[in-house]
């Protein structure tokens, strides 16, 4: 691993660690929908840390299926704090899968932030790599190839991408989920933090 993609992911790292350090710091309701957020929020952070512990170990296609669910509980997150009325959250919890198509979960997140500027730059930026990562390994075959180490092929730009927008999606999720419970100082120091956090990346 080259010098700057171990830096990068030692800034990816510390990262979330302070948006853990950030969000842990507080005791919050124990209604349905907090609780939900809270657990998505803890779920993404876990996979977070699972997918560095497999990109330094060599095994970059694992840490791609990490990152499409850390990006799935982050739309999830998003929606119930935004847009999930009383009744869909109580269908949530008694359903055994999320019973809610994704494209109107991702058009109500969308229309629900559409005026918020730390969403709609991140989402502007972010976007197409966004949906990229997101798409199951199986849709990908495009680009699989047949030689000694088959399989996908990763290069360190797209690990860095990789590695970019999950922390992003664990940044925008915490932030919005502090508003949510009233901690605007918080939440702003977060979005400062994945400010900071895009400049050093890149």
């Amino acid at each position: 691993m080259k010098p700057d993609l171990a830096k990068h992911l030692d800034n990816t790292r510390g990262t979330v660690a302070e948006v853990d350090r950030i969000v842990s710091s507080h005791s919050y309701r124990g209604d349905k929908r907090t609780v939900m957020v809270m657990g998505l929020l803890s779920t993404i952070i876990e996979h977070h840390r699972g997918m560095l512990q497999l990109i330094k170990s060599g095994t970059v296609g694992s840490s791609c299926a990490l990152a499409r669910d850390l990006v799935k509980g982050t739309r999830y997150g998003l929606w119930i704090i935004s847009c999930a009325t009383e009744e869909q959250i109580h269908r949530i919890e008694e359903d055994e899968e999320f019973p809610f198509s994704i494209p109107d979960v991702v058009r109500e997140i969308e229309a629900a932030y559409s005026a918020d500027p730390f969403f709609e730059n991140l989402k502007g930026r972010w976007g197409a790599q966004l949906y990229r990562f997101s798409r199951s390994g199986i849709f990908q075959l495009g680009r699989w190839k047949i030689d000694s180490s088959s399989g996908l092929p990763s290069d360190e730009h797209e690990i860095r991408d990789m590695t970019t927008i999950a922390t992003l999606c664990i940044v925008v999720l915490a932030a919005k989920f502090l508003a949510s419970q009233k901690h605007s100082a918080d939440c702003e120091q977060i979005e400062a933090l994945a400010a900071d956090y895009v400049t050093r990346s890149w």
